[in-house]
């Protein structure tokens, strides 16, 4: 828990605390001349913990008006006129919107309030400013009253507390919303009890007199006090017609507002102090003057918090990283091992091979050869396709002798670009019958075949000699079982 200083201002008190781990520590009364406001000055200078001041003074008025419904800065210009209206001579004022109407134009329920004696706290806050205090803000104790009266059930409430210092406090709350509050100072020769029920008879009268209490209700009158004074209270103060009383154990809300201090007494002073502590109400009368030094320690305590939250996410990230680091570590060993393996193995394998290293000039030599041959000329499925294909047609053909041959270097030498192909075939024609005409016929047959399949054909040697140095006769006289030998040339040009 952040360490705070707590200080309550009544009108001829003031005292100050620290606030350590739920314990209101160094507490101190400082005396209203320059003396103690040096004291005190030189207090700030040993508790430099941000500042909550609470005030309970006779000087707090209090105003109920209902105003048409603004937003912005209409709304502020209106509520500036109220406090110039009400309150010019103080800068400690505040205004609270309580409800809206649910009826007719809708007009708001503000209630005015101003501390109406500013040089009483001018003299303890400018200390506070000079030592550059951070000051959350000025309080008056009917506003930090609000916490303790939401859980009872009453829309007629007369909230009591007595303050030490100050006197018997006494708020009115109509529909858990405050109207009123007025604070009388106690002398030795009252009472707690007698002066309880003194004061709640005037306060009963003062509100049907403002007609702040509705007609016909019972007013519920909430005690704060101890176990030790509740017994007295009990016995003399009796329920009415109009009043009846009920108590708040002062030890049971300093529980319930985690207090851990001890109340011996019915003094509520430290309760309250507690309570602004703990729930400060968002309605308080310093202006942003007054609180320029806290909103600086606000500021550089969210750094701070920033700063160690990014450390801390920082530490989680780089343990997360670390332990990835680490698996990844762990899972490369087994790869690690394999490729030293490897390594081995191939360090093997080399040593069993003789040297043979080869120039690196020798080895662009031979590339550069391996792409000439391969532009030179077409495989020879691709050249003899066509001619195995013809002979599958003819079955009376019988290969002799078979061979190809460049006509010379290609004109291109893109990838599809081939020097002529010469083809030297030679072969006999079976089952020759001395039908002489009808073997050329085959024969012419076989070479137009071959001219379709992409050849250029040119007959070398044919089985009868039909040109004009050629000899018939001696062709018939021959023996029949002498095979018709012939022989063709074949031109292949590649097909783009």
């Amino acid at each position: 828990m952040t360490r705070k200083t707590l200080l309550f201002l009544s009108t001829d008190h003031f005292q100050a605390y620290s606030l350590e781990k739920g314990v209101l520590k160094d507490g101190q009364n400082f005396s209203d001349n320059a003396e103690g406001r040096e004291q005190f000055s030189e207090y700030l200078k040993h508790h430099h913990a941000p500042a909550y001041l609470l005030t309970d003074m006779i000087e707090e008025d209090f105003r109920q008006e209902t105003v048409p419904h603004l937003t912005g800065s209409s709304q502020n210009a209106l509520i500036q006129r109220k406090f110039e209206q009400y309150y010019r001579n103080t800068p400690f004022r505040l205004a609270k919107l309580q409800q809206r109407q649910e009826e007719g134009r809708r007009d708001d329920e503000m209630l005015f309030s101003a501390l109406t004696n500013p040089a009483r706290i001018t003299a303890w806050l400018d200390p506070l400013l000079v030592n550059h205090i951070p000051l959350a803000g000025i309080y008056s104790l009917p506003h930090v009253s609000d916490p303790l009266i939401r859980e009872v059930n009453s829309d007629h409430l007369l909230l009591l507390s007595w303050e030490k210092n100050a006197g018997l406090r006494q708020t009115y709350f109509l529909n858990k919303r405050l109207r009123f509050s007025r604070l009388t100072p106690l002398n030795a020769n009252n009472s707690f009890s007698d002066a309880i029920a003194t004061e709640t008879a005037r306060t009963h009268q003062y509100l049907h007199s403002l007609s702040l209490a509705p007609a016909g209700e019972m007013l519920n009158v909430l005690i704060i006090c101890h176990a030790d004074d509740r017994a007295q209270l009990e016995l003399q103060l009796l329920k009415s017609e109009e009043m009846r009383y009920a108590y708040l154990d002062i030890e049971d809300l300093g529980h319930r507002i985690k207090s851990k201090d001890h109340y011996p007494d019915s003094d509520a002073t430290k309760l309250f102090l507690h309570l602004v502590a703990s729930k400060p109400p968002r309605s308080q009368y310093a202006n942003a003057s007054h609180t320029h030094f806290f909103r600086l320690w606000q500021i550089r305590h969210g750094l701070f918090v920033l700063a160690a939250l990014t450390a801390f996410v920082s530490m989680i990230w780089g343990t997360i990283l670390l332990q990835e680091a680490t698996s990844y570590a762990s899972d490369s060993e087994p790869l690690k091992a394999q490729i030293s393996h490897l390594n081995h193995d191939t360090q093997q394998i080399l040593a069993s091979f003789p040297n043979t290293s080869v120039p690196a000039a020798d080895m662009k030599s031979a590339v550069t050869l391996l792409r000439k041959l391969q532009y030179y000329s077409a495989p020879p499925q691709e050249i003899l396709d066509g001619l195995a294909s013809t002979l599958d047609k003819f079955p009376r053909i019988r290969t002799g002798k078979l061979s190809w041959k460049n006509s010379g270097a290609p004109a291109d030498m893109g990838a599809t670009s081939y020097p002529a192909q010469v083809i030297s075939f030679s072969g006999e024609l079976a089952d020759f019958r001395n039908d002489y005409r009808g073997e050329l016929d085959y024969l012419e047959r076989f070479q137009q075949a071959l001219t379709l399949s992409g050849y250029i054909v040119t007959s070398t040697k044919m089985p009868l000699d039909v040109s004009s140095k050629g000899s018939i006769s001696a062709d018939i006289s021959d023996s029949t079982d002498k095979p018709a030998e012939f022989s063709l040339q074949l031109v292949w040009r590649h097909k783009e």
